[in-house]
């Protein structure tokens, strides 16, 4: 079975890290609850950062990433509550032959 790209906000909401737990069970392990022993605290949700052309019908902007940088830690936000993930940065190249997301920002609040 194969995760989802929402999975991050499972992950904020549960305060469980599903890749390891699936890792686990490749190599035989239980898994470490049942899903009734979970406990769901606050919200999450998540955007995606994506270089498209939105004067272009959205086509995908390709060329050199110039910057790519998000002040997370400036925001005053913890791990808990904020997380980027992330496979590009500044001086790499959007190509066309791949998809054009640069990141997912995923947030968690007690309430909306």
């Amino acid at each position: 079975t194969r995760l989802q790209v929402e999975h991050p906000v499972t992950e904020m909401i549960t305060g469980q890290d599903l890749v390891e737990w699936q890792l686990r069970v490749a190599m035989g392990e239980p898994l470490p609850c049942r899903q009734d022993e979970l406990t769901i605290t606050g919200h999450s949700f998540e955007a995606r950062i994506y270089a498209e052309d939105p004067e272009q019908d959205f086509l995908p902007a390709t060329g050199l990433l110039t910057r790519f940088a998000l002040d997370l830690e400036g925001a005053g936000l913890g791990a808990d509550q904020v997380r980027l993930d992330s496979g590009v940065e500044s001086g790499d190249t959007v190509s066309m032959h791949y998809d054009p997301m640069l990141a997912k920002l995923i947030v968690h609040g007690v309430d909306r």
